[in-house]
């Protein structure tokens, strides 16, 4: 008894939904409405998330990252010891994971979610975005090289299916409200709400409806505007470019030069998409003789000496050095966390001529430099993240286009004076991130709105979309679906209706039909069985004109009444509801046909007609045959 009224009591929530989702409905509001009114409170609950996470990780990396390290400079010796720091960190992930009962996988982060929206229902687990909070924050915070954007994505898309759980809503729209989450989030850290709701629609949703656009758009503008409330700020969330960095001047004869960008970007993004993979790869083999929760301090550790590197490799350079004797601590944490100070120091065209800096420091980002951060960047961030940290991909991505881009600015100036390296440094920026996550319109909409100019959109298209392709060539995925084709997913093209409004007839193989004459007896049909190559026939008269369609059931329900088949002919079983299709026709109009017949085939004839108004039968389009190629058209 006392089990009966527990279990009644546990039921009690989800019977109190089910009561008001039906008064809503009787009321006139429709689930598709509260969604409106659900992303309002998503919107400011993950505003707020933005602050808590920025606030937790500035904290860290003060009291920290920052007061640890200042006495670990090029002349006290004790540099060996600079890498324990993010190894450190790496073990305090293992333990927040341990307290919570879970374990690193491949599928996490951005890839997690994607694989929750299509395997799981888009059920997440309720304590995921705590557990991504304080692990994302305890790698970067430490010194880990990976980026707080794609956490605070996988935060808000908690948020999200937190909320739309609680209230009860359906399995079909529950994924618009985690994509509401992941677009808040992205939204108010880069104050940039267009491109936050692209990066729900193009990477995680991949759904451009109205229906779910409306709610992502509502959610995104109200976590904005929450986040620039609490901060009382203008913008900019944990990233903005100072007003003047990166002055443009595109013209017609620079074309080339930014295609050449996009081309160095798009390797650049192979090499950090295939370098996760590839640590991650070794994770696993190393797991048979090292346990998996020391991988991350590892990971950690190892990224950690790629930041020793730059030291050692430019400790005399004026960019390392500072008016002490002593390098500049923004100058290693490229190498150890998000990199945010060397991304802005990219676009300041004044890194470039070795003038004085604002700080009073003589100083210069060289060729060598630029290329080295570059390289060491994948490398760092995928030892941290493939080992086990905790983290994004969007700063890294864009320190990589950044540095790299500079990098090429410094070439091309060389050759050609008037260009600017910081312009291409910006340009890159948006280039890499856009060809490692594939999504180009979100990439060049973000470019756009961190620097409020036009100009930028134009050099920013051209590298973006060749960047994005020499991607889609060289690893056909990007490096948040990379882990799920490792799984066996596919996620294939989110193309929809228009994938069979580009396919005609003619692609798909016929089967072979078989016409018969509406004046034949019905008896004849028993009596010869039905043709072999296909189960339907296809009924033409004498002059050639299309009747319709002879099914196998119509002929079996023929033969159940034996008394009447002496008695019909073949034009009274014909199916005259049948549309007849050309080979020119697209297979929507098939799928569309298909989806309101209980036919299992089509007749397919050719598109021209002779004088006579005689067709000439191609075949059968078979309704597997279209499933088929509409498959392999998703696929790719």
């Amino acid at each position: 008894m006392k089990e009966d009224i527990l279990h009644e009591m546990r039921k009690m929530p989800a019977v109190w939904r089910l009561y008001v989702l039906q008064r809503l409905a009787h009321w006139g509001i429709r689930e598709e409405t509260l969604l409106i009114g659900l992303s309002v409170v998503i919107g400011l609950a993950a505003g707020g998330a933005v602050w808590v996470f920025e606030r937790t990780l500035k904290l860290i990396e003060h009291y920290y990252f920052y007061k640890l390290s200042q006495g670990l400079g090029i002349t006290s010796g004790r540099l060996y010891l600079l890498p324990l720091l993010p190894a450190v960190g790496g073990l305090a992930v293992v333990m927040v994971r341990y307290i919570f009962h879970t374990e690193h996988s491949r599928l996490h982060g951005v890839s997690g979610i994607i694989f929750a929206l299509i395997r799981k229902a888009a059920r997440l687990r309720r304590t995921l975005g705590l557990e991504t909070l304080l692990t994302s924050t305890l790698t970067i915070g430490t010194g880990g090289s990976a980026g707080p954007e794609a956490p605070i994505a996988v935060i808000g898309a908690s948020v999200g299916s937190i909320i739309g759980s609680t209230a009860g809503i359906s399995r079909r729209n529950l994924p618009t409200l985690i994509g509401c989450g992941a677009a808040a989030g992205i939204s108010a850290i880069f104050f940039a709400p267009i491109a936050g709701v692209l990066f729900a629609m193009e990477v995680l949703l991949r759904d451009f409806s109205v229906r779910t656009f409306t709610p992502v758009v509502v959610s995104s503008v109200v976590a904005t505007v929450m986040y620039q409330t609490i901060t009382a700020s203008g913008g900019g969330g944990l990233f903005a470019i100072p007003a003047g960095s990166a002055a443009y001047h595109f013209t017609f004869g620079e074309m080339p030069y930014y295609l050449f960008l996009g081309a160095v970007c798009g390797i650049l993004a192979v090499m950090f998409t295939r370098g996760t993979a590839v640590v991650e790869h070794l994770s696993d083999r190393l797991a048979q003789r090292l346990p998996r929760r020391y991988h991350p301090a590892l990971g950690a550790g190892l990224s950690g000496l790629c930041g020793v590197a730059v030291i050692l490799l430019f400790r005399h350079d004026g960019y390392l050095g500072g008016p002490a004797g002593r390098f500049a601590l923004d100058s290693y944490v490229p190498i150890f966390a998000g990199g945010y100070p060397t991304i802005l120091r990219s676009l300041e065209p004044a890194w470039y001529t070795g003038m004085n800096t604002p700080a009073g420091q003589f100083a210069v980002l060289t060729l060598a430099l630029l290329a080295v951060l570059s390289i060491l960047k994948i490398v760092a961030t995928s030892l941290t993240l493939g080992s086990g940290g905790s983290g994004g991909v969007f700063a890294p991505s864009l320190f990589i286009g950044a540095t790299g881009g500079g990098a090429v600015g410094i070439v091309l100036h060389h050759f050609f004076p008037a260009i600017e390296p910081s312009s291409y440094a910006l340009v890159g920026m948006g280039a890499v991130l856009a060809a490692a996550i594939q999504a180009p319109l979100m990439a060049i909409i973000l470019l756009f709105e961190l620097t409020r100019n036009y100009q930028v959109m134009l050099p920013a298209m051209l590298s973006v979309v060749t960047a994005t392709l020499i991607q889609q060539l060289l690893v056909k995925e990007s490096i948040y679906t990379l882990p799920l084709r490792a799984e066996g997913i596919g996620l294939g093209s989110p193309t929809g209706i228009s994938a069979l409004r580009r396919i005609s007839v003619e692609d798909v193989p016929l089967r072979p039909a078989e016409t018969i004459d509406p004046c034949e007896p019905a008896a004849n049909l028993i009596r010869h069985g039905t043709p072999r190559a296909s189960s339907d026939m296809v009924i033409i008269d004498r002059r050639g004109k299309y009747l319709g369609l002879l099914t196998l059931d119509d002929v079996r329900t023929m033969m159940l009444a034996p008394d009447s088949v002496s008695l019909l002919l073949a034009g009274d079983l014909v199916r005259s509801d049948v549309p007849p299709l050309v080979t020119t026709d697209t297979l929507d109009r098939a799928f569309e046909a298909f989806s309101r017949l209980e036919v299992d085939y089509l007749p397919v004839f050719a598109p021209t007609a002779s004088d006579t108004g005689h067709r000439e039968l191609m075949g059968l389009l078979s309704r597997a045959d279209l499933m088929r190629r509409y498959h392999l058209e998703l696929t790719g």
